[in-house]
């Protein structure tokens, strides 16, 4: 009797395996890597930063996530559709804020202040440099399977 039943157990435990594969191995209803929801707030010396870019690289390097700030600060992670979160690890974390170019009148090639050598404009960070490159920003966070609010505090 005490055999028979080992045997039993034995079955419904290789049963289960498979089917723990397909719902516990971390993949959502859209076949894509659970998300969690990410949350949070960014502040440059204690006063929020506005229009921000939030990226959220994992460690491992296999996924990131980003938001962009609103007016007070506040970002929600998007990893594959807007507002999904960001899959649950270790991540390095950058924030920018680029400034906004006006874009300048079009000069014909006729026209007396055309300058084909006049250099690109090109968007300045207005943020630290160091927070722009996940070597230097010492920004780290930890998603996990469940609401993360994440805050950013950045100083100069």
């Amino acid at each position: 009797m005490q055999r028979k039943i080992s045997h039993n157990l034995l079955a419904v435990a290789l049963l289960a395996i498979p089917l723990c594969g397909f719902g516990c191995s971390g993949v959502g209803d859209d076949g894509r890597p659970s998300r969690y929801p990410v949350t949070g707030t960014v502040t440059m010396n204690g006063e929020p930063v506005a229009n921000a870019n939030v990226n959220f690289q994992l460690v491992d390097g296999s996924g990131s996530a980003v938001g962009v700030t609103d007016s007070q600060g506040r970002y929600e992670l998007t990893s594959f559709v807007p507002g999904d979160g960001a899959v649950p690890g270790e991540y390095q974390v950058t924030v920018t804020k680029f400034s906004q170019l006006t874009p300048s009148p079009d000069v014909s090639e006729d026209d007396a202040d055309y300058d084909p050598d006049a250099p690109a404009m090109v968007p300045e960070n207005l943020l630290p440099e160091r927070y722009a490159n996940p070597a230097t920003s010492e920004l780290t966070a930890t998603v996990t399977e469940s609401p993360n609010m994440i805050d950013l505090e950045l100083t100069d």
